[in-house]
């Protein structure tokens, strides 16, 4: 997992904010979860993004922690954020995290939530691979929570191919594949030129590629409950799915 988004940090912002993730209402939605709550951690904090949102809706009262393994990205970060937010460079598999939180937060960080639309079903999305990984990284932050600490991972639909023009005259591709049972390879492109209309041409300017795995509704319930987490089901919103520390 080391630094594995360092090709496409320098286009990551660009790609995020052109349509990728609604921030705003990702934000606002966490504003209303957390209520009183004022120790946060961002799980996967990338750039700074979504601590900037949250900053920005309450600039005052919250403590904010963001951890992410990728030097390149945490570099951005730091240069939007400055000292508003401690950033930590480090893996969650390991016991990184000393602080006790009161909310842990992804939007699309180490751990997400996928709306499967065809079962109606909602199954967990992992940048970890194993589900030993999975099993000791929830470990880590059970024991970073305080009691009845919230996990909030943010639901998204499933990852699909497709290509979309970025401003600048740049386009952004991703394809995905299945390599093993429950275990996936998404393909993120910068693209420049290219003939309209035809997909997959045009120079790469950036490539990178990220592993990730998908549990099932059931065996994800169970992953979660075995690594002390109760499910609360999905905020009013439906933008995120609630879990509680026990």
């Amino acid at each position: 997992m080391s630094d594995s988004y360092a090709e496409l940090s320098a286009h990551y912002d660009l790609i995020m904010t052109s349509g990728y993730y609604d921030y705003d209402a990702y934000a606002r939605a966490l504003i209303t979860l957390i209520g009183d709550r004022r120790e946060l951690l961002e799980l996967g904090v990338g750039t700074g993004l979504v601590c900037a949102k949250l900053l920005g809706l309450k600039a005052s009262g919250l403590t904010i922690t963001g951890i992410d393994h990728t030097e390149s990205m945490l570099a951005q970060a730091r240069r939007r954020l400055g000292e508003r937010v401690r950033l930590v460079a480090g893996d969650i598999r390991e016991p990184v995290l000393t602080a006790p939180f009161q909310v842990a937060y992804s939007v699309g960080g180490i751990w997400y939530c996928i709306h499967d639309e065809q079962n109606d079903a909602i199954m967990l999305g992992s940048h970890l691979v194993t589900e030993e990984d999975n099993a000791t990284a929830l470990a880590h932050l059970h024991d970073a929570l305080t009691p009845d600490g919230i996990l909030a991972l943010a639901v998204q639909a499933a990852h699909h191919a497709y290509e979309r023009p970025l401003p600048g005259g740049l386009v952004y591709a991703q394809e995905v594949r299945q390599v093993d049972v429950g275990v996936f390879v998404k393909d993120y492109y910068v693209k420049r030129g290219g003939a309209e209309g035809r997909a997959g041409s045009g120079e790469i300017v950036a490539h990178m590629s990220c592993p990730y795995r998908v549990f099932p509704a059931g065996r994800a319930e169970r992953l979660l409950t075995q690594c002390g987490f109760r499910s609360d089901g999905p905020t009013g919103d439906g933008l995120f799915r609630q879990f509680t520390r026990q």
